[in-house]
């Protein structure tokens, strides 16, 4: 609106002095013909009766001629001016300080309300006579038009400009108002996907978006995986704690009275250990790894000895074949996957189990853990199953089914491999390689 008023104005004012021109150049055409009828004998100038313009012939056209001496006495008046009322200052003023050739167009505003024009233009000329010799005589011409005409010229154009203008401004306030809605459009189709995810009816943002949103739409869709990835690892991290507790609280449930102040000391470190392991899992990226070197067999060691004691009511026998290796990596990974392992071994099996640490040379160094049991075992369809989280083939047993998945997840991130197959003692093989 405020674009278009401007530019109405400026439409108004353009126009307005196109028509103020063209008044000019016909009051100029007018004078020209004057001079052109004009005639000077004895010093005295005459101009005939008729004129060609028949407008300067009858009273109240609006159209008046005046030649005036340049004393300021009026020496001819057209017909049509008969009725025109100028005061002698205002014939003055028409051509005061008015140069040889040099025309002077404007507006002359009549006060007096007895005359019958509101206002008028005018355009006085000077011109020098020529007379016998070198003798010259100034003549001022004045031609006046009365401003009703262009008034109402200028009152007609500003109705169809103002009403055009008006007439755009609602068509355009209909096409902005239909765009505005067209471009919105998709924006409540967000505020909709937005509302789904919210109610939990959809996980992500479904809509099909146009380019100007697109990013937009993209970048929230990767921050929602990224929040759920998030969610999904400290939900995971808690049930990893939780199971990794287990056993120290185990240990500490079956010890004797006679050792329960060291194996409590032992237990409790365990524990913080566990607890600052999972928290740091929490907090870092899977990619970062610690590499260092870390003897395999003294955490082996420990390790055993530990689930010996859980489950030293069951009388599970042992058989270790250690080799000295290291891992690279963190020892709390190497615990836990261990202890997971060993801990399936002597909940599962019957009364026996292997343990076995090799470096094979043909494998470029690769550290193998191999554990056995004798138990139940596994069928090859549930190979697979047992590796994810939550997924228990035996109910019998308390458990999460974690464990394996825990295992399987460190294996994962360290690049390496694990495999189930049948033991010779009957039961599961768990072969895990790492690099």
């Amino acid at each position: 609106m405020v674009f278009l008023g401007l530019m109405g104005f400026v439409l108004d004012r353009a126009f307005q002095q196109s028509a103020e021109q063209a008044v000019q150049e016909k009051l100029l055409i007018h004078i020209y013909g004057l001079l052109a009828v004009s005639d000077e004998t004895d010093g005295e100038l005459f101009l005939p009766d008729e004129l060609q313009e028949p407008q300067f012939n009858s009273l109240g056209t609006g159209l008046y001629g005046l030649v005036m001496a340049a004393e300021g006495q009026e020496l001819w008046q057209s017909p049509s001016s008969l009725d025109l009322q100028l005061s002698p200052e205002v014939k003055v003023a028409l051509q005061a300080n008015l140069e040889s050739g040099v025309q002077r167009f404007g507006r002359l505003q009549e006060n007096n309300k007895e005359s019958s024009q509101d206002s008028l233009f005018y355009l006085s000329y000077k011109i020098l006579w020529q007379g016998a010799g070198d003798e010259t005589t100034p003549y001022v011409y004045i031609v006046l038009e009365n401003m009703k005409p262009y008034n109402k010229e200028i009152a007609g154009f500003r109705n169809s400009l103002w009403g055009w203008l008006v007439a755009v401004v609602v068509v355009l306030i209909m096409v902005q108002a239909a765009i505005m809605y067209w471009g919105l459009k998709p924006l409540d189709s967000l505020a909709d996907d937005l509302k789904a995810i919210e109610d939990g009816n959809q996980e992500y943002l479904q809509g099909e978006y146009p380019a100007e949103i697109h990013g937009v739409t993209h970048n929230l869709n990767l921050l929602l995986s990224s929040e759920r990835q998030q969610r999904e690892k400290y939900r995971t991290t808690l049930a990893d704690l939780a199971h990794s507790l287990k056993t120290p609280l185990a240990i500490l449930q079956g010890a004797p009275a006679d050792n329960i102040k060291e194996t409590l000391d032992e237990q409790i470190t365990r524990m913080n250990e566990i607890v600052s392991y999972q928290l740091q899992r929490a907090v870092t990226k899977s990619s970062s790894l610690i590499r260092k070197s870390i003897e395999v067999k003294p955490i082996v060691g420990k390790l055993v000895n530990a689930i010996a004691r859980v489950y030293e009511d069951k009388g599970v026998d042992i058989e270790t074949n250690l080799m000295d290796c290291n891992f690279f990596g963190d020892e709390r990974d190497l615990m836990e996957l261990l202890g997971n392992v060993l801990d399936n071994a002597y909940k599962y099996g019957n009364s026996r189990v292997k343990l076995g640490l090799s470096t094979p040379s043909g494998h470029g160094g690769d550290l193998v853990i191999v554990i056995e049991d004798d138990g139940e075992g596994i069928a090859d369809a549930d190979r697979k199953t047992v590796l994810q989280r939550g997924e228990r083939l035996d109910t019998r047993e308390a458990g999460q089914g974690i464990g394996l998945a825990v295992v399987n997840e460190i294996v994962d991130r360290y690049g390496g491999e694990i495999t189930l197959d049948g033991s010779i003692l009957g039961g599961v093989r768990v072969t895990i390689r790492l690099p």
